[in-house]
């Protein structure tokens, strides 16, 4: 008999794709920068190369391709740009920009035309975009319009454009409304298939969320809708801040949704796997089907999205990022996703099962974790995956959050604070990127445009050191950058950084340039309105150079006197100094520049500060205290925050409590006077003794005003834990001979159950097949199967156990009982690989000499078969026969491997090795095979093969098995009088006659 396996498949190749963030994850790494180092920098040499002017605003993130920058305005224009000179090669207008005042919407003023980042095919060379315009002019009908350029030339390529049009897939009476319809999120390039993704623009009806997939031949795939429930109702538009569209594996589209208005959000218990028809507040993967549409395969919705809704706190305000695998998860949770949007919860979610609507405890949500809640995001988290992988989010009026991965108490992944940037990030500032050699600890750094407000005047291009110091992070690099679009990231290539700005330039920045003169940039400390702060600007000489004046821009700053008369001249490495204040006259952060005049240039170094309100103002985090779920009888505790948010002393006045199932503690005694900037802590807490979803809020009233923090939970009837059998009887054994029995571990309740202790045998005689690991969460009317083979090792009698409980209230330990008795071996007994005699062939190893050391058919790479033999012929007529198997690779890898019971008779010997692909290794070696199989699909089968094939000759199949890749399987084969049946982890599959 033998064992065999084949090669892991390939991953499928992919064209390069240049996109936005980095890539089709959107993590808004880019690895490959192994010159922008800290140092560069920081050095006096980096810093703008060159301003180009352009028409319109850019909202689409710059992309550089090869020594060319790719800009698409919104006034329809789109620029081939010099990336080292920022020289215009070649423009192009594609059409008359839609006036968004046809809709009675300011936003996006004046004109909307590309709005979302293009997809470049490196390959090909062709620029992917859309565009909105009208047919002829204003007061046309208006159309969407997805192009293809030759990026060299900005030609179009044939077959293009494409009008964007029709009804969805999902929904043939719901057409695609282009006036209504906003392109915001970046493209998605997969397959030869553009795909661009649509939300409302200032939410006129009707709108949907749409992801319309547009072949590189210039036809249409795919219109998918997210309110395909009601062809009459709008919500559930897609527009992440900017943010593209993700793809995390081939054939797969992972996007976020906002506001559903009403009733577009799953609101009742819904699995993953089974997505409705209405998508809102959700993130939701789509997945490519054999004629090209989309179908929603997997969804995470949070438990309160009606009360998100309600609160205009949309989960789509941010994009989801996938988090790269070699750096983050574990091999329970090996493929992750992270979403946080305006109200301040990071998601960490299981990209391989997302978790559904309400599955969780509770009815809550069924998550990798949950953390939070933070502040209110619009664009995306930026990762890097070195220093032992970090996450950056900056918080909307808030500061940028750094946080560390790591795994919590139950091995679960997760990501712990570890600093914050020293001031405020306004609405607008972009989503991180982060540039680096490959995961090289020293060489990142952290880019984003930060704005002071929304309208982006007096905004920077910043970088920031990816690890923190003493909890805040070190500000690397800063230049003013005039007018910032919302939530635009700057561009990266080529060692260098571009930036696209609402007052039509696009800015160089890199290395070396050689300025007359250097200023740091001045970063004031927050301060009340009305008060004043003073700072020194040292302005040193990077050759002889003369100061001619210093001014400023910005009404919140003023310039004093230099330390020296100007205009004066100073040598290389001498310095003046000027007293620069900042007095604040509106709350919020502000922005300027100080402005250098020399006979070299004008030089300008950015100024920023943020105001409180000049009286006590009470403010409140966060907006939404999410409980989640949990049983009836269970306990959650959470905190909101009051604090003074003013420059003068207020007092509390007045509490207003929530009813139960809320109760709060550390209440302030009424008369409790806060000093700015000072906060107290409330402990709120979630009792529920009733089914249900609960709202309410906490109010306090003080002489600043008064503040409320919204309250939401669910409770559902309790999990109940349900073993069968609890004691097991493995009968007399022969001493060497193995048996297995099974044991169904139940959740027979109504709400997630959470396994707190799993303690399996141990002593050696009785061993698991696979585990039940603490923390492991069993949905209701889920089971899980428990393996436990008896392999008595000589005679008498043995016993064990497996002890079990859950987070059930009142639950107990449960205590699996398992005996046997070894008797005499009357037959052949064949030892494991490890103990020797075995014939190992082709690719086969034994990977170690220790007891219980694996046989290896193949190791992880491509076109491979090994094959593993016991000699001696055994007697086939009453065999009993175990082993586990494990089929590695992740998402692709072996097309499977086979026990084979070889016929000597016919030809086969011990160094027998069969075809590798669909042969197993096993085709071509006369005898009875059965194969446990993942390609083309996932199987265990019984097969006759003869000397002479060179495919397995399957006469008996099933597809109902577990999943084979990355698990543990447990396989026995027996053949008694004649007749084979093969159990996987103690099912029976398969009964044949051989």
């Amino acid at each position: 008999m033998s064992v065999m396996a084949v090669q892991p498949s390939a991953s499928p190749a992919t064209a390069a794709v240049i996109s936005n963030s980095g890539d089709a994850r959107r993590n808004g790494w880019y690895p490959d920068q192994t010159s922008l180092t800290p140092a560069l920098v920081s050095s006096g040499t980096f810093g703008q190369l060159f301003s180009t002017p352009i028409v319109g605003q850019v909202y689409a993130q710059p992309l550089v391709v090869n020594d060319l920058v790719f800009v698409a305005t919104e006034a329809n224009w789109i620029y081939g740009i010099d990336a080292v000179n920022g020289a215009v090669r070649w423009s192009r207008n594609v059409g008359t920009p839609w006036n968004p005042q046809d809709v009675a919407c300011g936003d996006l003023m004046p004109e909307v035309g590309i709005t979302g980042t293009p997809a470049i095919d490196d390959q090909t060379g062709t620029a992917y975009f859309v565009a909105k315009t009208y047919t002829v002019g204003p007061g046309t009908a208006v159309r969407w319009r997805m192009h293809a350029v030759d990026v060299t030339t900005g030609i179009e390529r044939a077959g293009f454009p494409v009008t964007i049009q029709g009804v969805a897939d999902n929904n043939p009476a719901q057409p695609f409304t282009p006036v209504t319809q906003h392109q915001r999120p970046g493209l998605l390039l997969m397959d030869g298939v553009v795909y661009a993704a649509f939300g409302g623009h200032c939410d006129a009806p009707p709108f949907r969320g749409w992801v319309v997939g547009v072949s590189t031949a210039g036809q249409i795939r795919a219109m998918f809708s997210t309110r395909a429930g009601d062809a009459a109702a709008s919500g559930n538009g897609i527009w992440h801040s900017g943010s593209g569209l993700v793809s995390d594996r081939a054939g797969s589209i992972v996007f976020a949704t906002g506001n559903a208005f009403g009733n577009g959000s799953p609101s009742t218990p819904i699995p993953g796997s089974t997505p409705p028809p209405d998508l809102g507040q959700t993130v939701a993967r789509v997945t490519v089907q054999p004629d090209g549409t989309l179908r929603a395969t997997d969804f995470f919705t949070p438990f309160d999205a009606l009360t998100l809704d309600a609160a205009d706190v949309d989960l789509g305000a941010g994009g989801p990022v996938s988090l790269p695998p070699a750096y983050f998860g574990t091999p329970a949770h090996p493929n992750l996703i992270l979403e946080i949007g305006k109200q301040g919860y990071l998601y960490v979610i299981d990209a391989d099962n997302m978790g559904g609507s309400q599955q969780g405890p509770g009815g809550g949500d069924l998550l990798v974790n949950r953390l939070g809640p933070f502040g209110g995001v619009w664009g995306r988290p930026g990762v890097w995956p070195g220093d032992g992988g970090y996450v950056y989010i900056p918080y909307n009026q808030g500061s940028m959050g750094v946080y560390q991965y790591g795994l919590d108490g139950t091995g679960k992944p997760t990501f712990v604070q570890r600093g914050l940037s020293s001031d405020a990030f306004g609405y607008g500032s972009s989503a991180p990127v982060i540039t680096s050699s490959g995961a090289a600890s020293g060489s990142a750094l952290v880019w984003l445009i930060w704005t002071p407000n929304g309208g982006g005047a007096g905004a920077q291009l910043r970088a920031y050191d990816p690890v923190p110091v003493n909890g805040t992070l070190v500000q690397r690099f800063a230049a003013p950058i005039g007018q910032a679009t919302k939530f635009t990231p700057p561009g990266v290539g080529n060692n260098r950084v571009y930036v696209g700005t609402a007052d039509g330039r696009l800015l160089g920045f890199g290395a070396p340039v050689n300025p007359p003169v250097t200023i740091p940039a001045i970063a004031f400390p927050t301060i009340a309105v009305g008060q004043s702060n003073t700072q020194t600007a040292t302005i040193t000489a990077s050759a002889s150079v003369t100061i001619q004046s210093i001014g400023r821009t910005g009404s919140a700053f003023a310039v004093g006197t230099p330390s020296r008369s100007l205009p004066t001249t100073l040598t290389a490495g001498q310095s003046i100094t000027v007293p620069v204040s900042y007095t604040p006259t509106v709350t919020g952060p502000a922005s300027g520049t100080l402005d250098v005049a020399t006979s070299g240039g004008e030089v300008k170094a950015p100024l920023s500060g943020t105001a409180l309100a000049p009286t006590g103002v009470l403010q409140s985090t966060p907006v939404l205290l999410s409980f989640g779920g949990t049983p009836v009888g269970g306990v959650i505790t959470g905190t909101v925050q009051f604090s003074n948010g003013g420059g003068t002393p207020i007092t509390i006045q007045g509490i207003t409590l929530p009813a139960t199932p809320f109760s709060a503690s550390g209440l302030p005694p009424l008369g409790t006077v806060l000093a700015p900037g000072g906060t107290v802590l409330i402990d709120v807490t979630f009792a529920p003794t009733a089914i249900g979803q609960f709202v309410d809020d906490i109010t306090l009233t003080s002489t600043g005003g008064s503040s409320q923090v919204e309250l939401s939970g669910a409770a559902a009837a309790p999990g109940v834990l349900t073993i069968s059998p609890l004691t097991n009887d493995f009968g007399t054994v022969a001493a060497g001979a193995t048996r297995n029995q099974s044991v169904t571990v139940s959740n027979t309740g109504s709400s997630t159950l959470t396994i707190t202790k799993s303690k399996p045998p141990s002593l050696g005689q009785f061993r698991a097949l696979g585990g039940l690991n603490e923390g492991t969460a069993i949905q209701p009317g889920q089971s899980v199967t428990l393996q436990v083979a008896f392999t008595p090792p000589g005679v008498g009698a043995f016993s064990d156990t497996w002890v079990l409980n859950s987070d059930q209230p009142g639950s107990v330990l449960q205590t699996v009982t398992f005996t046997g008795t070894g008797q005499a071996s009357n037959g052949t007994v064949v030892p494991p690989p490890v103990n020797g005699g075995w014939t190992l062939n082709g690719s086969a190893s034994l990977l170690g000499t220790a007891p219980g050391s694996l046989l290896q058919l193949t190791p992880p790479e491509p076109v491979l078969a090994g094959s593993a033999f016991w000699p001696t012929p055994v007697p086939s007529t009453s065999l009993t026969v175990s082993f586990d198997t494990v089929i590695g690779g992740g998402a692709v890898g072996a097309d499977g491997l086979t026990f084979l019971l070889a016929d000597p008779s016919r030809g086969a010997t011990p160094t027998s090795l069969g075809g590798a692909g669909g042969g197993l290794g096993a085709a071509g070696i006369p005898g009875t095979a059965v194969g446990v199989v993942t390609f083309p699909a996932r199987y265990v089968g019984i097969a006759e093969n003869d000397s002479n094939g060179s495919g397995m000759n399957w006469v008996t199949t099933n597809t109902d098995i577990p999943p084979l890749r990355d698990s543990v399987r447990n396989v026995q084969v027996t053949v008694v009088n004649g007749v084979m049946t093969v159990s996987v982890d103690g099912i029976t599959k398969l009964t044949r006659s051989v």
